[in-house]
């Protein structure tokens, strides 16, 4: 019986990864898609490790990749190398935050879609055309770099999937990837994505 559940869970699983591979391969602009086996897993792993030990801003502050870690908990997790130009991820609320130990947003990245929306508090920063830090809140604890989990819009709402999330990773992850799938010297771009069945 137990056989046969396993052998039933085996099929669904490479029905959905056939039906993923599809429609992601399908978009024009994306060169690969690779699900991690457990050694590439591990080395995305130690590698996201060693950049978040870094640090962020050569090492001045400290910086959690929370959506790495997040995707990286789901079932099935692969990796899509896309050409330069290649938009298949939108403006997402979220990007990159400053928050203090309390969770409270100190600065963050406003994509071009919330620029314009954004009502800039009083005591707003601009440190560039696209980063904010606000100036009016009580700061507990020190302050870190937060990436947090983001959204996949190719795949929302397929069948067989759930918990879906992905997630930016860091440029030593990134160049390991392009430089293990044949990218090595392109400007591609990678990306992480979760689901579980």
């Amino acid at each position: 019986m137990n056989n046969r559940k396993s052998l039933n869970r085996g099929m669904e699983r490479n029905a959905v990864r056939g039906a993923v591979r599809e429609r992601i391969l399908e978009l024009k602009g994306i060169e690969v898609l690779e699900y991690l086996d457990q050694d590439f897993r591990q080395e995305i792993e130690r590698r996201e490790r060693e950049a978040e030990g870094n640090g962020a801003v050569g090492g001045l502050m400290a910086f959690v990749n929370s959506g790495v870690w997040d995707v990286l908990t789901r079932q099935e997790v692969f990796v899509i190398v896309a050409q330069p130009q290649m938009e298949i991820l939108h403006p997402q609320e979220h990007l990159v935050h400053i928050v203090d130990q309390r969770g409270q947003v100190i600065g963050e990245y406003l994509p071009e879609g919330k620029r314009d929306d954004v009502e800039l508090r009083e005591n707003a920063y601009l440190l560039s055309e696209d980063f904010v830090l606000y100036g009016d809140v009580d700061i507990v604890g020190e302050p870190y770099f937060l990436i947090p989990p983001m959204t996949f819009p190719p795949l929302e709402g397929m069948s067989g999937i759930k918990r879906l999330v992905s997630a930016s990773i860091s440029t030593a992850s990134d160049d390991y990837i392009r430089g293990r799938l044949g990218y090595g010297d392109t400007k591609c771009w990678t990306h992480l994505v979760g689901y579980d069945l």
